[in-house]
């Protein structure tokens, strides 16, 4: 096959049917199905299924590297005297019309998700790899050969709906599970790729499924697992989650996500159920819960989280640097907060600026000569405009009182997460044409 100049996609439905012709440019049969080698991490087709005949028909299989080249049809550096027609088809480990199409997904409990309407396939020069499956209704229209005119109908009268938008699950999330005794291979989410793969790709692959997939995809996830993932998604898909678990299930996901999080999703459930979950939540997590949840979401209060690294001032950088260990994400940690006995700031340290330290020092010698703080009362643009004039990325909060009691931590990321739709909304209004700065 001669090297495309780019990569070229192809969905197998288009393919199949597809005319194979010898060297001399007579036509020897038709594509019937594909052979791909599982040992890839993007399975790479190794054999054509070639059909002739009608009444009585013939199967040849046909290595991939004798394919000169892939446009219209599948032209052949060989002659038809040199193919081997049989009666049965070829047999192949793995093969798409046999083992994908049509077969379901389903998750570790074997419980139905979706069905496998069509294969993405991508050609990268010589090569033919297996990329996505198509689970969507899409798919099944381009296979019955309707999407000549289903596609431009719905264009234009149906131009909202979720038809138009490709339903693709990505290949190295799926893997072949077994064959169970009807014959039928089953697909699922591989339990160790679920532990390899970037947590922020789930809210990705969430929305190339539909509703019952997705739950169905969560719950067979692992424990340790849920948690991180049901950080990443969108707060529509979490209470999606949450509609679908029962209450116990549900309390004990959200006392291990992050709290500012957890008092989001809690705000936009109706009131007797967040008080149902609360109640079933660990005594302390319950009451920290509850006193974000007094805020408004607009105020400092409503914006911190209170998972930070916090220490008595008199503690030394060994004891901090053991209680870091503690924390299993820390690339939001950039402050270590130091408190006295009854919980005030004290001050705060950089936690970079202990890596060189000497274990014995002590902590309190490399804190900013004055804490910096706002107050759980302050609103939005006056935690924005602190944030700016010590260039921090994090700030901590403490109470209204002037005890300065540690309530909590705004990121940075607190803070974008409401000033970018504040300011998509005000640019959205802006009339159009009028200049940027107005």
């Amino acid at each position: 096959m001669q090297a495309a100049e780019a990569p070229v996609h192809h969905f197998f439905s288009e393919l199949l049917e597809r005319e194979v012709v010898d060297k001399e440019g007579t036509p020897v049969g038709e594509l019937v199905d594909i052979a791909f080698a599982l040992q890839d991490h993007y399975p790479r087709a190794t054999h054509l299924v070639v059909r002739r005949g009608v009444f009585q028909r013939g199967f040849a299989s046909i290595p991939w590297a004798r394919i000169e080249k892939l446009s219209l049809n599948f032209n052949l550096d060989l002659a038809a005297s040199d193919l081997v027609f049989e009666e049965v088809r070829p047999p192949h480990e793995f093969t798409l019309v046999r083992d994908i199409l049509d077969k379901q997904v389903v998750d570790t409990n074997g419980q139905k998700v979706i069905r496998v309407n069509d294969v993405r396939l991508l050609q990268l020069g010589n090569e033919l790899r297996l990329q996505q499956v198509d689970v969507g209704f899409r798919g099944l229209v381009r296979r019955l050969g309707w999407q000549w005119w289903v596609d431009p109908f719905v264009e234009v009268f149906l131009a909202r709906t979720e038809y138009l938008n490709d339903h693709v699950i990505p290949w190295n999330f799926i893997q072949p599970l077994a064959i169970d005794q009807k014959g039928t291979l089953k697909l699922t989410i591989d339990q160790k790729q679920l532990s390899v793969i970037p947590h922020a790709d789930f809210r990705d692959l969430f929305l190339t499924m539909d509703q019952p997939s997705r739950v169905a995809m969560f719950k067979s996830m692992p424990a340790e697992l849920k948690p991180r993932i049901f950080s990443e998604i969108d707060l529509e898909m979490q209470k999606e989650m949450l509609d679908n678990l029962d209450l116990g299930e549900a309390a004990s996901l959200l006392a291990k996500i992050p709290a500012d999080q957890t008092t989001d999703l809690l705000e936009e459930l109706p009131k007797s159920l967040a008080n149902s979950l609360l109640a079933l939540m660990e005594t302390t997590t319950a009451r920290r819960l509850s006193t974000l949840l007094g805020y408004t979401s607009d105020s400092a209060g409503g914006l911190m989280t209170t998972e930070m690294l916090v220490a008595p001032s008199s503690a030394t950088v060994a004891e901090v640097l053991e209680k870091l260990k503690g924390f299993a994400d820390t690339e939001s940690l950039y402050h270590v907060y130091l408190v006295d006995a009854d919980n005030r700031l004290m001050g705060q340290v950089l936690l970079k600026r202990l890596l060189l330290a000497a274990p014995t020092d002590a902590v309190f010698q490399y804190a900013y000569p004055k804490p910096r703080y706002v107050r759980a009362k302050d609103t939005l643009r006056e935690v924005a405009f602190q944030m700016e004039k010590y260039k921090t990325p994090a700030i901590p909060v403490v109470d209204n009182g002037k005890d300065r009691k540690l309530q909590g931590v705004i990121t940075m990321d607190d803070i974008l997460g409401k000033l970018i739709p504040l300011a998509w909304r005000r640019y959205s209004r802006r009339p159009a044409g009028a200049p940027e700065s107005a």
